[in-house]
């Protein structure tokens, strides 16, 4: 008997569907077609819209049946049904028409028409005719921020937004008003949503309620624009996206699912931080220095010419970059030399990044996806918020602890609760979130504990779980600290300890790399004791494991190469080096520098002070790969066409290294051949030959990124050209550039888009579950490149710093919005952005003389900057939280310790 599997009969025929599964979503994994409206995968069922009516027959002799809600009814091992039933159908016909009844007739000018949820299950249940004729119901729209546009007339009471924001994502400014049939969705007044995740209500919510305010103002219709596979280059949890353009013209990014990493959602810096593309931020055109300050426009042609003189010098370096794809960073090493190629990051972020890829890759610890987080029985989170660095990481562990509060509740519910016995085994149900961190975290509010501690002693507490949990783990060996809280390490030990997997959250950026081995300790000795225990490391960047795998040598090395004349010519790629380095460092560096060029997509300090300055493709005007904290290598594809399109960066390194005669002719002649070169060169990057198909000329039937209703593609140009433009030709992608290509979903993991008949929206997902390896990834898993055994993996042995004393010591605060280079320059993030602030307990408040709302200068390291005072009740004495990486801002070395002085609220 297959235990994983069952047989349903849907109108006399037979389809496998899962245990567990309700009848709605083992019919639509089975290509049948039931209308629904509340339903949502990742939100469950609710039975309030009482669309998915269909006709269930109590055993082979039962004629008549009786009608009940798919959603809500459960498959089991030989159920009858009818989807087709009349009686079914004509409930559905009428639950449609009294959704219909106040909606607005407004399809033709809403955002939505064309990809409406509503529009597809009004065509799928045969509904045609409206017969109410009075005065609709009316609403009052909010202003909810510069993400979403709120249009309440087209709801329709399914209660997915509310849903999905408060009980799903955790908001708490957003809720459902109202009774009976007058019932509003929105907020207590008119105001910015203040979840991360509130975007997510366009694509949640089955009509156009919701409506992305971005792309209203550069709308085109889904239809007319051409979509690509690509991953979001905003942090280094990798989430898959959709990229949408026209006509060369970025539109708008669309969560692409993938089921191992970000499912359905997507935070609000993904989806609407890719604004930069087409921001005023964007460097277009090359340029040269012609004189000491003014700056020219040259062509490609001479931009390459001028690169390719650099480095006929011979002793050119280059500076690499998390922001960058490994194939431009690795074609800059190839192109200087690996002796003279260095990581363009701060030392603190390269330890990191060192750490994570050496315990990745050298010490073998299994390392967590982001399914294994969500799946977890308890969580450990140490060191930094995963809120603000990996946001996609932080909602799955929220998935985490509430699941275990909703277990809890009820297993409450047996009789004998206070039946000892019982009551034991009830709460081993329970998953506990505990946090550790020097700050305050967002998720501080569904902990089941939450402590907060300098990070020398929280380094020593986490040695001293570890050696709770298996004696031979080390404690620190510095005496100030053993005597650590051994209490707390019991208890948390102990935690630990009863979990069969658990999952260990570890952020290195107010702690350093200590922390980071610390944790890896708490993992190999729960893998000693049977536990399938696991790590997940917070890093920054969007590419800083894979910039780390290509063992470049430290930013500082370069920058005392340079201050001591043994280098003169500099190439940075995609990287703002003020951003890493403080002001007085790179001006001694740079002072003998003879030339500097920098290839780059934005303007940025570093552009505006090169000597060459050559604009290149963004991440979806390129091919790139990613490798993202999970050590999850990942492809994305050109997603913008245009004639005017800068090229890619390793394009513009690979001719100039022709051009100087340091590369071959025949170097690296289309991406195949990059990647070949990458895998036989480095073999910790073997797996990037594995990662989707990079396609070679003359391979056809490439799927295709323009749907088959594309339109306008002659009239477009009927301006320039009576005749229809040629197509892009991009041989290099596996996906092709015009409307021909095999049919969608046909067996490829490449999925540009979600479409079949009559499923239009972005719930078309959904009728795809099980098409590929039982459940679809659109666009593959990508592939994880290192497997982990803890077994083989030894302890690390550390000693804790000694705690500060005096001065504050200053611990970096990432943001969600504004601490991301490349989101801070989208328009819509750029209106969400907070002031800078300095978040301070109340009693260095009260010692410095702080106030709330008060503005500060903060002196660390000699570099100031001013910052808003925000007092946070239980912060330890001594510690200081301040936001970085906002725009334009120098670099502060961090963490460090520092002075306040009175600021200039001007």
């Amino acid at each position: 008997m297959d235990l994983n599997h069952l047989d349903i009969t849907v109108d006399n025929l037979t389809i496998t569907a899962r245990p567990g599964q309700n009848i709605l979503e083992a019919c639509l994994s089975a290509q049948k077609d039931i209308p629904y409206f509340c339903w949502h995968p990742a939100l469950g069922s609710v039975g309030s819209c009482r669309q998915c009516a269909v006709k269930v027959f109590n055993g082979p002799d039962d004629h008549t049946g009786q009608i009940v809600m798919a959603c809500m009814t459960p498959v089991t091992p030989g159920l009858r049904m009818s989807i087709a039933d009349p009686a079914a159908a004509a409930f559905r016909d009428r639950v449609i028409e009294f959704v219909l009844t106040n909606h607005p007739h407004d399809c033709p000018v809403c955002e939505v028409g064309g990809e409406c949820h509503l529009q597809d299950m009004t065509v799928l249940a045969k509904h045609t005719d409206r017969r109410y004729r009075f005065t609709k119901r009316t609403h009052l729209n909010q202003n909810l921020g510069p993400f979403i546009r709120h249009e309440m007339n087209r709801c329709i009471g399914c209660y997915r937004c509310v849903r999905f924001y408060r009980d799903y994502a955790g908001g708490t400014d957003f809720g459902v008003f109202g009774a009976n049939r007058n019932v509003y969705f929105g907020r207590a007044e008119s105001g910015t949503l203040e979840n991360e995740f509130a975007g997510n209500l366009v694509e949640v919510c089955p009509t156009g309620v919701f409506v992305d305010k971005p792309f209203s103002a550069r709308f085109r219709r889904k239809w007319d624009m051409r979509a690509t596979p690509s991953i979001c280059p905003h942090c280094a949890v990798g989430c898959n996206v959709t990229v949408q353009e026209r006509e060369g013209e970025f539109r708008r990014v669309t969560n692409r699912y993938n089921a191992t990493l970000n499912g359905y959602f997507l935070c609000d810096r993904g989806r609407f931080g890719t604004g930069f593309l087409e921001s005023a931020a964007r460097l277009r055109t090359s340029k040269q220095r012609t004189g000491d300050t003014a700056r020219s426009d040259i062509d490609a042609d001479t931009a390459r010419n001028a690169l390719a003189t650099l480095l006929r010098a011979g002793d050119a370096i280059g500076i690499g970059s998390p922001r960058a794809s490994l194939e431009a960073n690795f074609a800059l090493r190839a192109l200087v030399g690996p002796d003279r190629f260095f990581a363009g990051v701060s030392d603190h972020d390269a330890a990191i990044a060192a750490t994570a890829a050496a315990l990745m890759r050298d010490h073998h610890i299994p390392i967590a996806t982001i399914a294994d987080a969500e799946a977890a029985d308890t969580a450990l989170i140490l060191g930094d918020d995963p809120s603000d660095i990996a946001p996609i990481l932080a909602l799955s562990l929220r998935q985490m602890a509430q699941r275990a509060d909703r277990a809890t509740l009820d297993a409450r519910q047996i009789p004998d609760w206070n039946d000892t016995p019982a009551r034991i085994a009830a709460e081993g149900h329970r998953v506990p979130l505990l946090i550790a961190t020097p700050l305050a975290t967002r998720l501080d509010g569904i902990a089941h504990e939450a402590t907060r501690m300098a990070p020398a002693p929280l380094t020593a507490l986490a040695c001293a779980i570890a050696h709770r949990l298996d004696g031979a783990a080390p404690l620190t060996t510095t005496p100030e600290h053993s005597e650590n809280p051994s209490a707390r390490a019991s208890d948390i030990a102990a935690v630990l300890g009863r979990a069969s997997a658990p999952v260990i959250v570890v952020g290195g950026a107010a702690c350093g790399p200590d922390l980071i081995l610390a944790a890896a300790n708490i993992v190999i000795a729960l893998r000693r004791t049977g536990a399938a225990a696991r790590l997940a490391i917070l890093l920054p960047e969007a590419n800083s494991l894979g910039l780390a795998l290509l063992d470049a040598k430290p930013l500082a090395a370069a920058l005392d190469l340079l201050a001591a004349g043994h280098a003169k010519r500099v190439i940075v790629l995609e990287n703002d080096l003020h951003r890493r380095a403080d002001e007085a460092t790179l001006d001694r560096a740079f002072a003998g520098v003879e030339t500097l060029c920098a290839l780059d997509h934005i303007e940025t300090a570093t552009t505006e002070n090169a000597d060459i300055a050559i604009a290149t493709g963004s991440f979806a005007e390129s091919d790139i790969t990613f490798v993202n904290l999970e050590g999850r290598m990942q492809r994305g594809h050109k997603a913008i066409f245009s004639n005017t399109t800068a090229p890619q960066s390793w394009h513009v390194l690979r001719d100039a290294g022709i051009a100087s005669g340091r590369f071959s002719a025949d170097r690296w002649h289309d991406h195949a051949a990059l990647i070949g070169a990458m895998a036989a060169e480095l073999p910790v990057l073997a797996a990037i030959e594995t990662v989707w198909p990079a396609t070679r000329s003359g391979d056809m039937q490439r799927q295709a990124t323009l749907p088959h209703r594309y339109s306008g593609r002659t009239a477009v140009n009927a301006g320039l050209d009576v005749r229809e433009p040629k197509p892009h030709a991009h041989p290099d992608s596996p996906l092709g550039t015009t409307m021909e290509g095999p049919p969608l979903h046909a067996g490829s993991p490449i999925v540009p888009y979600f479409w079949s008949p009559g499923w239009n929206s972005a719930q078309a997902v959904n009728k795809f579950q099980t098409e590929i390896g039982g459940d679809l990834v659109a666009g593959g898993r990508g592939a994880l490149m290192f497997g982990g055994s803890a077994g083989r993996s030894t302890y690390a042995t550390l000693a804790a710093p000694p705690r500060a004393a005096g001065a504050p010591l200053f611990l970096p605060l990432a943001r969600v919005f504004g601490s991301d280079e490349l989101s801070a320059l989208a328009p819509a993030v750029t209106a969400r952005m907070a002031p800078p602030d300095l978040v301070i307990g109340p009693d260095d408040a009260a010692q410095f003389g702080l106030t709330a709302g008060s503005v500060v200068d903060c002196t660390i390291g000699g570099t100031t900057v001013t910052r808003l005072v925000t007092i946070a009740s239980g912060q330890p004495a001594g510690l200081i939280g301040i936001a970085t990486g906002f725009p334009g801002e120098p670099a502060l070395h961090l963490p460090g310790t520092g002075t306040f002085s009175a600021g200039d609220r001007s």
